[in-house]
C-alpha cells in the first residue's frame, strides 16, 4: 500500500465518526422540532452506539440513557421502537455501568461512606444540602411550561429543614406531598421531553429539563421527599433514608451535552465534588441547627451552573 493511499484511508477513518455524529445531531434537531419521540429514541441510541465506537463511554451512557428514558416513558413510543433496539440499549447501559466511569465511581464511593460512617439523620441532611444547591437550577427550569414545580424547591428545602426541628402544619405537610407527587408526574409529562424548550444561562450554555440526568434527578427528588414524608408520619422505623440525591447536583448530562471536555477535567465537576465531600465532613462534625441553616441559606443562593 502506498504512503499516499494509507494517509487517505487514515483520514477517512478519522473523519467518518465526526461526520456520522454531525449527521445524527442534524437528525436529532429535526426530530426535536417535530417532537417525534420514537425518532428521538432511535437517534439517541445511534448516538450512544457511535460514542461507544469512538471510545467516549461517558457520552455513550448519556445518549443511551436518554433513549431508554424516552422509549420506556410511554407504551405508544415503546411500540414504535424495535424490540432489538430496546434490548441492545439496555445491554449496553449495563455494560457501561460496569466501567470505571466518574458517574459510576462517585455514587459508589458516597454509598460506602454513608453506610460506614453516617446515621439516618446525617444521610438525610447530606441529601438536603444537595437539594439546596439544586434550588437555582430548579428556578431556571421553572420558566419552562409545565416545569413550574421545580421553582418550589426553595420552599421545600425550608420546610424539610424546619420539620427536623419542630412539627410543621398540616398545610405545610400537604405542600410537601403535592411537590412530591408533581415531581413524579413531571417525568411523564410531554413538556419534560420537549428538548426544543430551554432556558438561557448567563455565562453558560442553555439548559434543558432533560439535562437533569434524564429522569434521575426528578426520581431522586421524589424518593427523598417520599422518604421524608414517611419519616414524619411513621417515624424512623417506617422510613429508610434515601442516599441517591447526594450526587445529583453534579449534573453530568448538562456538561456532557454542552462541553467537549472530559468530565474529570471540568472545574464545575471538581467544585461540586469538593462541595459533596465538604458536606460529608460538615455533617459528621459538631454542628448546630443554626450552622446547618446557614449553609443551606448559602447554597440556595448558589448558582452551580455559573460557579
Amino acid at each position: 500500500m502506498s504512503s499516499k493511499l494509507f494517509d487517505l484511508l487514515q483520514l477517512f477513518r478519522d473523519v467518518l465518526p465526526t461526520r456520522n455524529m454531525e449527521e445524527l445531531e442534524q437528525r436529532l434537531t429535526r426530530a426535536q422540532e417535530r417532537m417525534d419521540l420514537p425518532a428521538l429514541a432511535k437517534i439517541y441510541y445511534d448516538m450512544g452506539v457511535q460514542c461507544m465506537k469512538n471510545g467516549d463511554p461517558n457520552r455513550a451512557m448519556m445518549y443511551l440513557s436518554r433513549s431508554d428514558t424516552i422509549f420506556s416513558s410511554r407504551d405508544e413510543v415503546y411500540e414504535q421502537v424495535s424490540e432489538s433496539l430496546c434490548e441492545d440499549c439496555s445491554r449496553r447501559i449495563g455494560e457501561l455501568e460496569e466501567m470505571p466511569l466518574l458517574t459510576n465511581e462517585i455514587p459508589e464511593r458516597l454509598e460506602e461512606q454513608a453506610e460506614l460512617f453516617l446515621d439516618d439523620t446525617q444521610i438525610r441532611l447530606w441529601g438536603l444540602l444537595t437539594m439546596a444547591r439544586l434550588v437555582k437550577v430548579g428556578e431556571h427550569l421553572s420558566a419552562l411550561p409545565g416545569c413550574e414545580v421545580l421553582g418550589e424547591l426553595g420552599q421545600t428545602v425550608d420546610l424539610i429543614l424546619r420539620s427536623f426541628q419542630e412539627r410543621i402544619t398540616q398545610e405545610e405537610f400537604q405542600f410537601l406531598v403535592d411537590v412530591c407527587d408533581r415531581l413524579y408526574e413531571l417525568g411523564d409529562d410531554e413538556c419534560f421531553s420537549d428538548m426544543t424548550q430551554q432556558v438561557e444561562i448567563s455565562g453558560g450554555m442553555p439548559l434543558q429539563a432533560f439535562d437533569l440526568n434524564g429522569l434521575l434527578v426528578l426520581t431522586e427528588l421524589n424518593l427523598y421527599l417520599d422518604s421524608h414524608l414517611r419519616l414524619l408520619t411513621q417515624g424512623p422505623d417506617g422510613s429508610e433514608a434515601e442516599m441517591g440525591l447526594v450526587p445529583c447536583a453534579l449534573l453530568p448530562d448538562y456538561y456532557l451535552r454542552t462541553c467537549g471536555t472530559e468530565l474529570s477535567r471540568l472545574p464545575q465537576i471538581s467544585r461540586e465534588t469538593a462541595r459533596i465531600q465538604d458536606d460529608y465532613e460538615f455533617i459528621r462534625s459538631k454542628i448546630t441547627w443554626q450552622d446547618i441553616t446557614a449553609r443551606i441559606t448559602q447554597y440556595k443562593e448558589l448558582d452551580i451552573l455559573r460557579s
